[in-house]
């Protein structure tokens, strides 16, 4: 079997990888697992790749990539610090991480199915609110739209595919992981999905494409994100609106495992909107944030942290929250738009 081996490609940032040219480097980006990462997004997204993703490629070379694909699929591989170095994932968890990815969850936009207990106090109280505050011209809190989940990068999907996620399955690979945090994350992805919702933990930027493309029934997407996190927490005045004629959304919220990892789901009557936020007092432009309503709480968890703050119970009424800056959704791409 042939030995790994790294290049003077990975000592760069990835945004160094997508903007330099291949003769900057030895090994041109032609020999990187990005270089695949970033076709596959040329021929099925039709829009520009978010930093929040193009920072998450793959540093790997695709000989590495093959390499550990072969390696992986022997029942005795443990993610070792050279894998876990070459691949920038997150193999072990210090105290820190665990505090970053336990604030994370509390106003996670996903589901509270492995029935987390938040206290109030420790929840953005802005993070979920009702339409009708959707005016132009009304001034709102905006809630926090920074995370900072530790950083890893996407893992090829030849090797993402053959771990399972599992507590026993993520252990098996990355033994030195936090089973508390890990935990967290597995409750969400193996929870049965909820009445009209198509869900999945995508262990790869083409697992995440390729159910978006199968959840929408279409073959070129648009990736919708935030503009920026800028006026977070600040009380801001709504300037223009505009609802995004769908029928279908899907929404991806990254969560926590040694890989870059996004709980993607779909659900019926979730409209989507581009929100224009200026300051009160000049009207200068601040920030354009998404926010996706979910009209129907019927079926969700009665402990969710929405009906905590909206003050309801499931079915009365729609819950909203922005997507913030790691959050991306995913529309049809053509004249709908």
């Amino acid at each position: 079997m042939a030995q790994p081996f790294t290049t003077f490609l990975l000592s760069f940032p990835i945004l160094f990888v997508l903007t330099f040219t291949s003769s900057a480097f030895p090994h041109p980006l032609s020999s990187s697992f990005a270089s695949t990462q970033i076709n596959l997004w040329s021929a099925n997204v039709l829009n520009k790749m978010p930093e929040a993703i193009s920072k998450k490629l793959s540093p790997l070379t695709k000989h590495d990539s093959e390499y550990y694909a072969e390696t992986i699929s022997n029942d005795n591989f443990k993610a070792d610090s050279k894998f876990c170095s070459l691949a920038k994932l997150a193999c072990s968890t210090v105290l820190d991480d665990i505090k970053v990815v336990k604030e994370a969850y509390a106003t996670t936009k996903t589901y509270n199915h492995n029935k987390m207990t938040i206290p109030l106090e420790k929840v953005d109280p802005f993070s979920f609110f009702r339409l009708s505050i959707l005016k132009e011209g009304n001034t709102i809190h905006l809630s926090n739209l920074k995370e900072s989940l530790p950083y890893r990068a996407f893992l090829p999907p030849q090797i993402a595919s053959k771990i399972t996620l599992t507590p026993k399955g993520i252990a098996k690979v990355f033994p030195e992981s936090c089973k508390e945090a890990i935990g967290t994350t597995l409750s969400y992805c193996n929870a049965d999905a909820i009445k009209g919702e198509l869900k999945v933990c995508s262990k790869s930027l083409e697992e995440m494409i390729n159910f978006s493309k199968s959840a929408l029934g279409k073959n070129r997407l648009l990736a919708l994100t935030s503009k920026s996190t800028k006026g977070s927490g600040d009380e801001l005045k709504i300037g223009k609106i505009k609802q995004f004629d769908v029928e279908k959304i899907v929404a991806c919220h990254e969560m926590y495992l040694p890989f870059a990892t996004y709980f993607c789901h779909s659900l019926p009557s979730s409209p989507i909107y581009s929100v224009d936020f200026v300051e009160t007092k000049s009207g200068a432009p601040v920030n354009t944030v998404l926010a996706i309503c979910h009209m129907d709480t019927s079926s969700w968890p009665a402990d969710h942290v929405a009906f905590q703050i909206l003050k309801s119970v499931p079915g009365q009424g729609e819950a909203c929250h922005w997507l913030n800056e790691i959050d991306l959704a995913w529309i049809a791409g053509g004249p709908n738009m």
